[in-house]
């Protein structure tokens, strides 16, 4: 078939059209095929990117190569004509113009429907926000106000409201929060008994939730077996304790930096209730390059907006950089969209340290020191004075460490010292500078080693 004319082509994709099932009045890009809803957002992305004097002319292009898809059956109408008016009119084009490209375009587009051989994804829930356009006799202005209501400043100055908490210090209902380490510290076993915590509203890091929330959970890094019930297993935790903790293991998502990534996320959030969504981890939920500021700028603008409008809270899990003691790997345009980051650090073998690096609401406890115990059953539990061990202890733990770095060679500088302790996922904190520079004091008189060293600053 591929030798005929288009329209010879097209003639015979109407008689002959694939076998695959597809929806009678067509697909929404939550139901369409993998082609289809990649083919949605990317003509979403472009046309959003357009600017004067090429913004009709994108749209009309966009608009007819979905229509196609539309008269196939693999998008839904007036989805699809929702999301590329929305779109128009942010780009600066009038509701005039963009109808009546929308009408032509489509009209154009259904004649020749494109159908594409490829397998059905499930079905979901419709999103939890629709995307609307106006009626045909709707005021301009009246849409604009529907679709972006202003402050009223009387109510929010009499809104009273305190900080709703889910897990106090680190989880504030409907907020973003970021939790990074170094890999192999144990992020993701402390986050499933949190979530599992959260899901039962039963008491967690000497916090007792108020309620319970369901959880979403999606891991894209944990085996299910392997894992995930190992530790439920290891947390005293039975499948009946776990009606409340949906867990997508190695979800067929679309990237959350797209349009369409935050609607099918907002779907399952829909369709299974959840307050509180666990993302492990981030670098594997985005499509764009994780240096890239525009891939995280694309994160909130898509997921996280979507996130906060409809009052859900999201913690997600992420990894340091080549450098951990940078923080979070990638672009810096990560920490302008949560409103907390903690880093999680090991201290000793069995002791850890979350300390809050960077925070937009007022947080009272930015440090808290966690010891990881067995009995009776896997856990974790704060230490009441805040401290993980005795200074002379950690100092022989330092220098336990050391000697596994660098062995009876001598170390370069404080600074090295840190970042080599950090990459291992030993890091020490950032007030335990003191600390370090003790310990380095005695793993050099262990060596019987002389140290031209300011003890506040880096080596001479």
């Amino acid at each position: 078939m591929t030798d005929l004319p288009r329209d010879l082509r097209d003639h015979q994709a109407r008689k002959n059209p694939p076998t695959n099932p597809r929806p009678q009045n067509g697909a929404t890009p939550l139901h369409a095929t993998a082609h289809a809803r990649k083919a949605f957002a990317d003509e979403l992305d472009l046309l959003a990117r357009q600017t004067q004097p090429g913004r009709n002319h994108q749209l009309n292009t966009s608009a007819y190569n979905l229509a196609q898809l539309v008269a196939a059956g693999s998008l839904d109408r007036d989805h699809t004509w929702d999301a590329l008016y929305s779109t128009a009119i942010a780009i600066g084009l009038t509701p005039t113009e963009t109808k009546g490209t929308l009408r032509s375009a489509f009209e154009a587009g259904g004649l020749h429907p494109r159908y594409v051989r490829n397998v059905e994804l499930p079905p979901v829930a419709p999103p939890a926000t629709v995307i609307d356009h106006p009626d045909e006799e709707e005021d301009p202005g009246s849409a604009i106000r529907r679709r972006f209501p202003a402050l009223d400043w009387h109510a929010l100055w009499n809104d009273d409201t305190e900080e709703e908490w889910i897990i106090e210090p680190l989880l504030p209902a409907r907020r973003f929060v970021a939790l990074f380490s170094p890999p192999k510290v144990g992020k993701s076993l402390l986050m499933l008994e949190l979530a599992v915590a959260i899901a039962r509203g039963e008491e967690v890091l000497g916090y007792t939730p108020d309620r319970p929330r369901r959880v979403l959970y999606i891991d894209f890094e944990n085996d299910p077996r392997g894992d995930i019930r190992t530790r439920l297993q290891a947390m005293g935790t039975k499948p009946d304790d776990l009606e409340d903790l949906v867990y997508l293991s190695y979800p067929s998502l679309t990237h959350l930096d797209t349009f369409v990534g935050a609607a099918e996320l907002l779907a399952i959030c829909a369709e299974y209730d959840v307050e509180v969504v666990v993302i492990d981890t981030i670098s594997r939920a985005v499509g764009g390059d994780e240096n890239d500021n525009d891939t995280w700028l694309g994160l909130y603008r898509h997921t996280g907006l979507a996130l906060k409008q409809n009052g859900i809270a999201a913690i997600r899990l992420d990894h340091t950089g080549k450098d951990p003691t940078k923080g979070m790997r990638g672009g810096s345009a990560k920490y302008g969209d949560v409103d907390a980051v903690w880093s999680m650090t090991y201290v000793t073998e069995h002791t850890l340290q979350l300390e809050c690096t960077a925070n937009r609401l007022p947080i009272t406890e930015k440090t808290l020191v966690l010891t990881r115990e067995a009995l009776p059953y896997l856990h974790h539990r704060v230490n009441p004075e805040g401290k993980a061990a005795s200074t002379s202890a950690r100092v022989h733990e330092l220098v336990e460490r050391l000697d596994l770095i660098y062995g009876d060679q001598p170390c370069p500088s404080i600074r090295h010292a840190k970042g080599e302790l950090a990459a291992r996922g030993w890091g020490i904190g950032g007030r335990s500078h003191s600390l370090l520079v003790k310990a380095l004091a005695a793993w050099d008189l262990k060596y019987s080693r002389i140290r031209s060293t300011d003890p506040e600053g880096e080596d001479q």
